[in-house]
C-alpha cells in the first residue's frame, strides 16, 4: 500500500471513480509541479481509484492506494448482476457502450440507479468484430437486434399522441408539446 497527498479540485461525493490530474489541472503549472490533483473520472475514462469518502473542493487529502480488485461505486442507472460497466460523466458507473470508451469491470449483483454496486475491475475495450457479433448498435443506448427495433417502430402508428409522449418521457427524449403524431414517431426512430 502506498500513501500520497493530493489536492481535490472539485467536490466529489463518496463512492465515485477518481482520476489523477496533471501539472496544469487548475491552470497553475507552478503549483502543479509539486501537487497531485484529484477529480471525478469522466465518460469512458479508465479511473485511477475510487473514493469511499466525500471529498471537498480545495482540500488536501491523504490517499491510500490499495490493490483491491473490487470497488464499490455508485450506479447512474439500473444494472443487472454481471453487467459490463464503464465510467459515466460524473464518476459513477453505467452499462458499457463500446462507442463511448473503455469498460472498467462488471457488477457482482443487481442495483438500482443511485445505489452503490460492487464491481470487479477488468479494464479494456471490445474489438470491432466482437461489437458487430454482439448486435450492438452504437446509435442506440442499449444493444438491440435490428429486427427487434423494426418491430418496435412498426406499431407506433397505432398509438395515440399521449401514448407516444409517454414513451418519449420514459426514454428521456424531449419533444414539442404541440408536435404532430408524425413528429413524435420520428423522434422514436420511425418514419
Amino acid at each position: 500500500m502506498a500513501t500520497i497527498e493530493a489536492k481535490v479540485i472539485e467536490d466529489i461525493p463518496a463512492n465515485r471513480l477518481i482520476a489523477l490530474g496533471g501539472i496544469n489541472s487548475e491552470g497553475n503549472p507552478e503549483e502543479g509541479w509539486e501537487t497531485i490533483y484529484l477529480k471525478a473520472s469522466e465518460l469512458g475514462w479508465i479511473p485511477d481509484m475510487v473514493t469511499s469518502l466525500e471529498l471537498e473542493k480545495d482540500s488536501f487529502v491523504d490517499v491510500s492506494i490499495k490493490n483491491n480488485p473490487i470497488w464499490k461505486v455508485e450506479a447512474s442507472q439500473n444494472l443487472p448482476a454481471g453487467t459490463l460497466v464503464m465510467c459515466d460523466v460524473d464518476g459513477r458507473v453505467k452499462n458499457y457502450n463500446p462507442s463511448q470508451g473503455n469498460h472498467i469491470g462488471y457488477t457482482t449483483h443487481s442495483v438500482e440507479a443511485g445505489d452503490v454496486v460492487s464491481i470487479v475491475r477488468k479494464y479494456g475495450s471490445m474489438p470491432d468484430n466482437q461489437v458487430e457479433a454482439s448486435g450492438f448498435n452504437p446509435k442506440e443506448f442499449e444493444p438491440k437486434k435490428a429486427k427487434e427495433k423494426e418491430r418496435e417502430v412498426e406499431g407506433l402508428g397505432e398509438l395515440t399522441n399521449d401514448e407516444l409522449k409517454a414513451i418519449l418521457d420514459e426514454k428521456g427524449i424531449e419533444y414539442n408539446a404541440k408536435a404532430t403524431k408524425k413528429e413524435l414517431i420520428a423522434l422514436l426512430g420511425g418514419d
